[in-house]
């Protein structure tokens, strides 16, 4: 039986793709002992396991046997590392499989929503100037010849009657 070292020595001299496939094998329940010790959902698991191959692959092409290291522990420090990065990124991203699920459950309820709100004849022109039409407090305030003050004060009247 070849250990380690001579499998990695072989594979760095040769990049011999049957010594590459053998070292997954000796790998391949070390990655799936980490795949499951991150509980790794199951639609994930062959994402987490071509991500440890990758990383295997990477891992023997930096090895250096001169840090008094073995190549396992060097390789499961970089596996752990990995996958906690990889579980974080998992994590801030919710997959839909089916978008046909989100259209069918959700439907606008119009009848609930609240009237305009009364606004008085200054509000509304400010209303559709800024809020319909895009238009900047200082073009407001110029075109209706008030103070930029006075324009932000009617806008922040009309937010508080549109929360109500």
């Amino acid at each position: 039986m070849i250990n380690d070292y001579e499998l990695i020595y072989l594979y760095k001299e040769s990049m011999n793709e049957a010594i590459f496939e053998r070292i997954i094998e000796k790998y391949r329940p070390l990655i799936w002992k980490n795949i499951y010790k991150f509980f790794v959902k199951t639609q994930d698991q062959d994402d987490f396991y071509q991500e440890a191959v990758i990383l295997l692959y990477q891992a023997l092409q930096k090895f250096d046997e001169n840090q008094n290291k073995t190549f396992t522990k060097y390789y499961e420090l970089l596996l752990t590392r990995r996958f906690v990065q990889l579980k974080d990124k998992t994590a801030k991203y919710v997959l839909f499989p089916n978008s046909e699920l989100i259209e069918e459950t959700y439907t606008p309820d119009f009848d609930n929503f609240n009237e305009a709100p009364e606004l008085a004849p200054l509000e509304e022109k400010i209303y559709q100037m800024y809020f319909v039409d895009k238009m900047i407090t200082k073009s407001i305030a110029e075109q209706l010849q008030i103070s930029e003050k006075s324009v932000k004060n009617a806008i922040y009247r009309i937010k508080c009657k549109m929360k109500h």
